[in-house]
């Protein structure tokens, strides 16, 4: 059975909605498990990688502000942990190493869309929290 374009449209949409619903479900659970102090590296690779998914998905249908904003709570919640002296050093340096991942393609996104000072403040602030892990 053929579709009209609209309602072609609508499903898509809809499974977009679902998904992205579905993804942040799995953040707030990836998140809460970064909360415990007990919290391993592979918990926060696993929280790591679900804003990854997050952020790939909002990417692929053109949804560039939730793009932002996935990558944006993902990196600065890995410069805070990368600044928690109540975590390991081998955590923290995890941290580092994943936050320079993010601040790389969120600071690609802002620079695309015109927004050099955000990206410039980002950068800043990212060199002073890792700085105080060298």
């Amino acid at each position: 059975m053929n579709m009209s374009m609209s309602a072609w449209l609508q499903h898509k949409i809809d499974e977009y909605t679902c998904s992205v619903r579905d993804l942040t479900v799995d953040f707030y659970m990836a998140q809460a498990k970064l909360n415990r102090p007990e919290c391993t590296i592979e918990q926060l690779r696993k929280f790591n990688d679900t804003c990854l998914d997050m952020a790939e998905l909002c990417q692929l249908n053109g949804d560039d502000q939730s793009y932002l904003h996935a990558m944006g709570k993902l990196h600065q919640r890995l410069v805070n942990e990368l600044s928690n002296t109540s975590r390991e050093r081998l955590f923290r340096m995890q941290a580092w190493q994943l936050a320079r991942h993010s601040l790389s393609r969120l600071c690609h996104q802002l620079m695309l869309n015109g927004e050099w000072n955000k990206a410039t403040v980002l950068q800043n602030e990212f060199v002073t929290h890792a700085s105080s892990i060298m």
